[in-house]
């Protein structure tokens, strides 16, 4: 019973974030779902590094698992926040590299806000970086892709000879065929 709610947790989750990403990037533009995606890898990164490194029994455990439910919580949060701080703006024209290095730093009022505030040089260097780190794994990501697919392929065809061996022949198909339209 357990095996089934979990299993059902986890395609609720995959979903969510199957169906925000986009969501993302079409409602808020491309920084905006660059920046989300960017915040869920480091809320996972973050969540599976401090499950790999404590005891499955420890009490911190507990305090891991409990970020790990309140992940209904931090995808939407996620989201709105990202969706209020990187929406599309109507000013912000070029690229990060020449907001960062444009010389067009006189609209900020100090140096912290140039570095740090809204639109700064550690937030276009982070989204920047996150935006080649996507851009220039793509063809990692399809051969991923593609050797998936193809073990997917071969495990379906190791148990499809599984059963004609142990059935003994294709009859399996056919009477499993034949019941089912009855």
């Amino acid at each position: 019973m357990w095996f089934v709610l979990r299993l059902l947790g986890a395609i609720a989750f995959l979903f969510a974030i199957i169906f925000s990403i986009p969501l993302a990037f079409d409602v808020g533009g491309r920084k905006c779902g660059l920046a989300f995606s960017l915040a869920l890898s480091g809320f996972y990164f973050l969540l599976s590094s401090l499950r790999i490194s404590t005891a499955p029994k420890s009490k911190s455990r507990r305090v891991i698992n409990l970020m790990s439910g309140l992940q209904w919580i931090v995808i939407p949060f996620l989201l709105i926040w990202s969706l209020n701080k990187f929406s599309v703006d109507a000013e912000n024209s070029g690229g990060w590299l020449e907001r960062t290095f444009g010389g067009k730093r006189v609209h900020y009022k100090s140096v912290h806000e140039w570095l740090f505030g809204s639109g700064g040089m550690l937030e276009s260097w982070t989204i920047g970086a996150w935006d080649a780190l996507l851009r220039y794994s793509t063809p990692i990501f399809q051969m991923s892709e593609g050797f998936c697919s193809l073990l997917i392929i071969q495990a379906i065809g190791q148990v499809s000879k599984y059963l004609v061996h142990r059935e003994g022949g294709d009859a399996w198909m056919v009477s499993h065929n034949a019941v089912q339209h009855d």
